[in-house]
């Protein structure tokens, strides 16, 4: 009897264990909230993220070092990409490309938007259905410390789908 109540106290203990491992390897949401987080802490909470070789040149002097490849965002791949600035994540941008001709993703491009609705609240939408080949809508988001945008742009023999976190900027009128 003795030996079955201290199996069951070893299995107790390796399920907390192992519990607990697994919620202090939680990797947190790719989002606006991973914006000012170190290089160091980035590596730390995404085993996946490897350095770029060449570095992604993004507005206002920031690098994209660092490169997750299929993070999964509305059931797509996307490639993450960090960019830095001073050791710190300053902007966050996800992409989405498919080759398939001709472009069937618009409804993977409304469930997204739905998606982040449900996070953000409504967003700006604009829809360029210009008489060119190419097509482009986007929304965007503003989300209390950083701005969401999700662009989609279809052309002939290709989509793509970005979506883009940076922080939210208020400017005074008088610096306009």
């Amino acid at each position: 009897m003795r030996c079955l109540w201290i199996r069951g106290i070893r299995r107790l203990v390796l399920v907390a264990l192992v519990l607990q491992a697994m919620t202090s390897h939680a990797q947190p949401p790719l989002d606006g909230m991973l914006l000012g987080l170190t290089e160091t802490a980035l590596q730390e909470n995404f085993s996946s993220l490897h350095r770029m070789r060449k570095p992604a040149i993004a507005p206002n002097g920031l690098r994209g070092l660092w490169v997750m490849q299929d993070t999964t965002l509305s059931g797509l791949p996307f490639e993450t990409t960090f960019y830095v600035k001073d050791k710190l994540v300053q902007r966050i941008e996800q992409l989405w490309t498919s080759s398939e001709n001709p472009c069937q993703h618009q409804p993977d491009f409304s469930r997204l938007i739905a998606e982040m609705a449900s996070k953000y609240g409504p967003g700006l939408a604009s829809d360029d259905a210009s008489p060119n080949e190419q097509t482009q809508r986007a929304t965007a988001w503003e989300a209390g410390a950083f701005d969401v945008m999700a662009h989609f742009t279809q052309a002939p023999g290709h989509c793509t789908i970005r979506v883009i976190y940076k922080p939210h900027v208020t400017q005074d009128a008088s610096e306009l």
